[in-house]
C-alpha cells in the first residue's frame, strides 16, 4: 500500500481555494484534503511531496491526436490522421505518441485521449509510461468498439463539432492553447461519466504541483486565482501524481526517457520523408 502526503501553500479543489493545506492520497485514492497542519499520521506516508510556496491543482482531462504528432506541422486533417493511423504498427504508435503524452504530462494533463482507430494505444500508453488514457474515435470511423475495463474513458468525435479539450496537430500540445483550460477538462469528464472531479475525497488521484516559490510561477500562490487562469499560464508541474504513481518527479519525467524521445524522433523523420 502506498500513501502519499502532498502540502502546498494552495490548494485549488475546484470547488474552492484552500490555503496553506494538504492532500493525502492512500493506494491511489484521495483520503484527505484538508486547511493548516495534517494530521501526525499522514505525515508518515511513504512519499511526501510539494512544501511552502506550492500550488497544487487538480489535473486535466484532455483528448489529443497524440499519434499524429510526427506529421503535425504539416497541418494534417482528419483523413490523413486515420492514414497515418492505419499505417503504424502497434509499437510504432506508441513512439509516434510519446513526445505529446510527454508535453502534456509535464503541463497538468493526467487523463489524456488519444485519437486512434482502436484502444491498442491506449492501452500500451498506460503500460509504458503510466497516468490515465482514453480513446477517441475518429468520426469517420466504422469500428465497433467496446471499452476495455482499463481505459478511463471512450468516445466517437462527433463529425460536426470538435470535442472539448481537443488539441488537433498544434505546434505544440500544451492544455494552455485551450481558451478555458479547466472548464474544457470539466466538459470531456462529464461526456464520458467523471462530472465534477478535482481534488475531493474517493477519487482518483489527479493532481499537478506547481512551484510558486521561484520564476516563473513565484507568488502566484499568494494570489487569488482559478484553476483556468493557472493552466492558462502554460507553467510546468514540479510533479505529477496519478493513482498511486509519480509521473513526473522535480519537474522530469520519469517514465519518458531520452532513449524513448530518441526512437520517437527516429520515427518522425522517417514519416516526414516519406511524405
Amino acid at each position: 500500500m502506498i500513501d502519499v502526503l502532498i502540502q502546498g501553500s494552495l490548494i485549488l479543489t475546484g470547488s474552492e481555494a484552500v490555503r496553506d493545506g494538504y492532500v493525502y492520497v492512500n493506494n491511489g485514492i484521495v483520503k484527505s484534503v484538508g486547511a493548516g497542519l495534517p494530521p501526525e499520521e499522514y505525515t508518515r506516508a511513504t512519499l511526501v511531496l510539494g512544501g511552502e510556496g506550492r500550488i497544487v491543482a487538480p489535473g486535466l482531462a484532455v483528448a489529443a491526436d497524440a499519434a499524429a504528432y510526427p506529421i503535425r506541422l504539416l497541418k494534417p486533417g482528419t483523413a490523413e490522421r486515420l492514414r497515418l493511423y492505419k499505417a503504424l504498427g502497434g509499437e510504432a504508435a506508441l513512439y509516434s505518441a510519446l513526445p505529446a503524452v510527454y508535453e502534456l504530462h509535464l503541463h497538468g494533463a493526467t487523463t489524456i485521449l488519444v485519437e486512434f482507430a482502436e484502444p491498442s494505444l491506449p492501452l500500451r500508453l498506460a503500460e509504458a509510461v503510466g497516468g490515465r488514457y482514453g480513446l477517441v474515435v475518429p468520426c469517420s470511423e466504422d469500428y465497433r468498439l467496446e471499452k476495455p475495463a482499463a481505459l478511463a474513458a471512450l468516445l466517437r468525435q462527433p463529425c460536426d463539432s470538435r470535442l472539448p479539450g481537443f488539441l488537433e496537430s498544434p505546434p505544440v500540445y500544451r492544455p494552455s492553447l485551450l481558451r478555458r483550460p479547466w472548464e474544457a477538462s470539466e466538459e470531456l469528464r462529464r461526456l464520458y461519466g467523471e462530472a465534477g472531479y478535482g481534488l475531493r475525497e474517493g477519487v482518483i488521484a489527479e493532481i499537478a504541483v506547481f512551484n510558486a516559490s521561484r520564476p516563473p510561477g513565484m507568488l502566484l500562490d499568494r494570489s487569488d486565482l482559478d484553476l483556468d487562469t493557472i493552466y492558462s499560464l502554460g507553467l510546468t508541474v514540479e510533479s505529477l501524481i496519478v493513482g498511486d504513481e509519480v509521473i513526473v518527479d522535480r519537474g522530469e519525467h520519469l517514465y519518458i526517457t531520452d532513449t524513448h524521445l530518441d526512437k520517437a524522433r527516429s520515427l518522425a523523420l522517417r514519416l516526414l520523408q516519406g511524405q
